[in-house]
């Protein structure tokens, strides 16, 4: 018995369909779209930030960027991007958008038979703040 042969208009609609499936591809359902990566040395929020105390915050198993200066709320941190150990952080007051970013300094905590442990602090003091608040304070009573 002979096969049935379709017309040249099914044959064609038929092909036209499938190179199109092939050459335009299908993702998987629900994939999210690719997000852009973001440039090296670009400021980026940081989501991850232990301080002192988070249990976490001297175990090198835990990732995150350790702080050890309190942060206020609404106060974020900013770190340089694309580079492992990343270079420098500094803290953004959300509140007020006329303060400046403050640097943070890092110290890096020998940590046995793995890489150091990077901790962030601000060193900077502020005018009003612990021993030189207390010496501008008797410096120039109010």
């Amino acid at each position: 018995m002979a096969l049935p042969i379709p017309s040249g208009r099914r044959t064609g609609a038929a092909l036209a369909l499938a190179a199109a499936t092939v050459l335009i591809g299908s993702g998987p359902a629900g994939a999210d779209p690719d997000t852009p990566p973001i440039p090296r040395g670009s400021q980026v929020f940081v989501h991850d930030v232990l301080g002192p105390q988070d249990p976490g915050f001297w175990n090198p198993d835990v990732r995150g960027t350790r702080v050890l200066t309190p942060l206020e709320p609404g106060v974020s941190v900013v770190c340089t991007s694309g580079f492992e150990p990343t270079p420098g952080c500094s803290t953004l007051d959300m509140r007020d958008w006329t303060s400046p970013q403050r640097p943070l300094v890092f110290l890096d905590v020998p940590v046995t038979g793995r890489p150091p442990l990077r901790v962030w602090m601000d060193i900077l003091p502020r005018l009003d703040e612990c021993a030189l608040g207390q010496l501008t304070e008797h410096l120039f009573p109010r």
